[in-house]
């Protein structure tokens, strides 16, 4: 654990991660932040692990990765700086998906729980400026994600049962307030 150095405390302050909230609101999540240097190919988020932390990358990368039931593990995607992650695991209190690994020497500022209820109790304007960023973020990959599914219905056939099972699923995201 590292304390945030005025260079470091720039770089955060200024991402585009936050865009949107005022300097103040900045300032409060900065303080309560923990800065982790972290070495290529170590395990930020570990797949079936609990976590308790949202992960935020301002410089180098990340790689996303799966281990499937019968063992191979996939990488599914890649994140450049500035990313966070941990976000759904952090407000939903469930196990990650998926793995996430640092593909480059880098560093990481996290937040964990206690602060962030530090955070909402002494500065729930800033607490709410943050949750509106993260969720900004989800927007974005949910927007991208659509895309992507939009996309490979366009490259089936509308009777091709993988367009129908992409149509079904993008209907039940839509549709069923129960998903």
């Amino acid at each position: 654990m590292v304390l945030l150095t005025t260079d470091r405390a720039a770089k955060f302050l200024s991402s585009p991660l936050l865009a949107g909230i005022e300097e103040g609101a900045r300032i409060a999540v900065f303080h309560r932040l923990i800065e982790h240097p972290v070495a290529d190919g170590a395990p930020l988020l570990v797949q079936g692990r609990p976590n308790d932390q949202l992960w935020f990358v301002l410089d180098g990368t990340v790689a996303i990765e799966r281990t499937t039931a019968n063992g191979p593990t996939d990488r599914l995607a890649s994140m450049t700086a500035p990313a966070i992650f941990g976000t759904t695991t952090f407000f939903r209190s469930t196990n990650p998906t998926a793995t996430i690994r640092a593909t480059s020497k880098l560093t990481v500022w996290t937040l964990d729980r206690a602060g962030h209820e530090d955070l909402r109790r002494d500065e729930p304007r800033a607490a709410e400026a943050l949750a509106l960023a993260v969720l900004r973020v989800l927007s974005e990959r949910f927007d991208l994600l659509d895309e992507r599914i939009t996309e490979l219905m366009a490259e089936h056939g509308e009777d091709h049962p993988r367009a129908n099972e992409w149509a079904n699923f993008r209907s039940r995201l839509f549709e069923d307030p129960a998903l």
